[in-house]
């Protein structure tokens, strides 16, 4: 009777575990829906942004203008400072996706250490601050914060595009990378270092075949700006970082929500095979109980037969 009423607790405690897996996979592919109609909606804007952009920098170039000269965004410095943006997660329960995009940030951290620049570190998700504050204690961490319940939010994108731009046209930085998943499939994610600034239109964030499209067309002999080239191409290049932060992201949370949604679905089908196991468990004890008691009862009346008839 003991050992039924053990695996009747644990056949509730599986069941129990099984409909949080579930709703947690549910909520995870909800998020994902959304998160990906976001990140499609900007990139033909991206893509847009990215041909105008290169055209006028190509147009300046011609002119014998230097890219430094042409905006701040694209002047390349002697790599000194470092500041990388590391973007994980709040939570577990999403495979082995913090430890990936780990990995590729230390390794990034120690070849940037090994060429000689220092390395400051601003985490997005608490996972990502508690793998660099235990695994990488030596490094400089700037800023920490967790994710909002909305997500990927607007004051959020303005917020790490204002500290990251500041950042780097105050002089604090010469470079800005980023470590993040990148999105692929649901069932495919790639971490992955990319850097933000200086702009170098080659390297764009989230979609690596935009980097192998043609910038613009033929140069024009003339171009004709109000106020300036510079002032548009600045202002351009402003919002055009502002799309790649909100681009990484995206990716980044879409990533999680995958890696979420495919663990909580193979939890769930652990769930249902222990869950099976265990009732054709119940079942066996169950009828060896029955069985048991049944065999008590006859020969409980043998016995009384037996007294009665001497």
């Amino acid at each position: 009777m003991q050992k039924l009423v053990e695996v009747r607790s644990r056949m509730r405690a599986v069941t129990s575990i099984g409909g949080v897996c579930r709703t947690m996979a549910t909520v995870a592919s909800a998020k994902l829906s959304r998160t990906r109609e976001r990140a499609a909606g900007i990139r033909e804007y991206t893509r847009r942004m990215r041909e105008i952009i290169g055209r006028q920098q190509r147009c300046l170039e011609a002119a014998g203008r230097r890219p430094g000269s042409i905006s701040p965004f694209l002047s390349e410095r002697e790599v000194r400072e470092v500041l990388l943006l590391h973007v994980a997660s709040d939570r577990g329960m999403c495979g082995g996706y913090n430890l990936a995009v780990y990995r590729v940030a230390a390794a990034f951290v120690a070849e940037a250490q090994a060429a000689g620049a220092h390395v400051r570190v601003v985490t997005k998700g608490t996972r990502g601050e508690y793998y660099v504050r235990r695994r990488l204690p030596g490094l400089d961490v700037a800023d920490a914060a967790g994710w909002s319940r909305a997500g990927v939010t607007p004051a959020e994108v303005d917020r790490y595009h204002e500290m990251l731009t500041g950042a780097f046209l105050a002089g604090e930085c010469d470079e800005v990378w980023c470590s993040y998943t990148r999105f692929l499939s649901p069932v495919r994610r790639e971490p992955a270092v990319v850097r933000l600034l200086p702009v170098k239109l080659g390297e764009i964030a989230g979609d690596s075949a935009l980097a192998e499209e043609p910038v613009g067309d033929a140069v024009p002999e003339h171009w004709f700006y109000e106020p300036s080239a510079e002032a548009i191409v600045t202002e351009l290049l402003g919002e055009f970082v502002r799309l790649q932060v909100e681009d990484v992201l995206l990716e980044a949370f879409a990533s999680e929500q995958a890696a979420r949604m495919i663990t909580m679905e193979e939890a769930v089908e652990r769930a249902d095979r222990t869950l099976h196991d265990l009732r054709v468990r119940y079942n066996r004890l169950r009828r060896e109980s029955i069985t048991t008691d049944m065999l008590g009862v006859l020969y409980a009346g043998r016995l009384r037969g037996g007294r009665h008839g001497a």
